[in-house]
């Protein structure tokens, strides 16, 4: 009778285990009542990609109001290829954007990333005020020009993911270089000399070259456009024995009487077509968008070295939002959004394949618009002068004296005599404070 009740209570205990197995294996596996309308539903990331939580990124830009609405749109389109990212931006004065981003950089809040002034970068990222980008740069396109990408490069590390630039140039009346010389755009300094000399005896009252009176950056890079061996004055160090020659020159004519044009213009395009001016400096875009016409009768002197732009960076306060934040930058980066910029603006790509390869071509076979190969001869080369970390503060002091100049005969004189008096500083910082700062901030946003 006991055997009978022990292979029983064996039986039952055996049924038991099975009922229990069977209940585990019937857990389900599709959505749970959570996952359905009204409930929390898992965000499902991009095909192959791993998933993430829905995040905010925040990003601060200070653009024009078209070129932001532009951007607000492609923050949609990025949003909609990527549901659990929401990208908030905003967007403030061009004049209040430096100061408001180095006060957020000090106190540790604020956006999580910006478009920034590339001039700019260096001076934030040694100040310990960005992330380092290493991680993120080398998971993207290699198709980067050098030219615009190394303007974010500093102490062997990237600090800023280019986004794009609208370089200062020289422009010259060719139907007025025609009459002078027949040369075309002087291509060194000895041959400008020899062309403000002529301009001087059959033209005297046309001015050899035209700033806008609130650019001081203007006179710098017309100086720059000559290939001159030497210092490039946009540097903004104390001047050496060759720029000051060059300057004196301006300044006296040394025997030869001509003009400088020193204002405000609006019709700078009209006036170098129709031989009224000899030079001036404009934005790429500004040329660009000028008619055929128009571009037919005007020259343009390339720089040599600084082409300005902007790039993406992401601030050292910035915690936890690194895959979004790299999503974010892969699409401004992307072949899409570069070409739609440079058709709506004429800002130029940094990446190669928006350019042509050939001489003269605009357009590709399928009919989309090309920069020219002469942008990205330049562009594809490292360029011969970057800001430093101090860049931007030698610009502020140089503004000051340039609007303290104006109104006297002699300004150009009294300009280039208070820059030598008031002596530049050179590094924000030490090599020690810049690796100091880089250590501290060293998370780069990882792939």
């Amino acid at each position: 009778m006991y055997r009978k009740s022990s292979m029983l209570l064996l039986i039952v205990s055996v049924v038991a285990v099975i009922i229990v197995l069977l209940s585990l294996l019937r857990l389900p596996v599709g959505p749970t009542p959570d996952s359905k309308a009204g409930g929390k539903q898992a965000v499902l990331p991009p095909s192959g990609e791993k998933a993430s939580e829905p995040q905010t990124i925040t990003v601060s830009v200070s653009l024009p109001k078209d070129q932001f609405q532009d951007l607000e749109k492609s923050a949609e389109r990025f949003m909609e290829q990527n549901p659990s990212i929401t990208v908030e931006l905003s967007n403030i004065e061009q004049n209040d954007a430096y100061d408001q981003w180095k006060k957020d950089g000090q106190l540790g809040n604020g956006p999580d990333a910006a478009l920034m002034d590339n001039a700019w970068v260096r001076e934030f990222a040694v100040l310990g005020y960005l992330k380092p980008l290493d991680a993120m740069m080398s998971s993207m396109t290699d198709a980067w020009l050098d030219g615009l990408a190394d303007a974010v490069n500093w102490n062997g590390y990237w600090w800023g993911i280019p986004k794009d630039a609208d370089p200062l140039v020289s422009v010259w009346s060719l139907p007025l270089l025609d009459t002078l010389t027949s040369k075309g755009v002087p291509g060194n300094w000895g041959s400008f000399v020899q062309l403000a000399v002529s301009a001087g005896t059959s033209a005297p009252k046309v001015p050899i070259v035209h700033w806008e009176d609130d650019q001081s950056e203007q006179m710098l890079v017309w100086l720059d456009s000559f290939a001159t061996d030497g210092q490039k004055a946009e540097q903004l160090k104390p001047f050496d024995e060759g720029m000051l020659k060059r300057l004196d020159f301006l300044a006296k004519g040394d025997g030869t009487a001509f003009t400088i044009s020193r204002s405000h213009d609006s019709k700078l395009a009209d006036k170098l077509a129709d031989g009224k001016l000899l030079s001036a400096v404009m934005r790429w875009s500004d040329y660009e968008h000028l008619s055929p016409e128009l571009q037919s009768l005007i020259g343009v002197g390339y720089p040599h070295g600084w082409y300005g732009g902007r790039s993406f960076v992401v601030f050292a306060h910035s915690e936890g939002k690194e895959e979004a934040l790299k999503r974010w930058m892969h699409h401004m980066a992307s072949e899409p959004e570069q070409q739609a910029t440079f058709d709506q603006y004429g800002l130029l790509p940094v990446i190669k394949p928006i350019y042509t390869q050939f001489q003269g071509q605009q357009q590709d076979l399928e009919g989309s618009r090309r920069g020219s190969k002469l942008w990205l001869d330049d562009l594809s080369l490292k360029p011969s002068q970057t800001p430093d970390p101090a860049w931007p503060r030698r610009l502020e002091r140089w503004q000051e004296l340039w609007e303290g100049s104006d109104g006297a005969g002699d300004w150009l004189e009294r300009l280039v005599q208070q820059w030598r008096v008031l002596e530049p500083e050179g590094n924000l910082s030490d090599g020690e404070q810049a690796n100091r700062n880089h250590t501290e901030n060293s998370s780069a946003i990882s792939s």
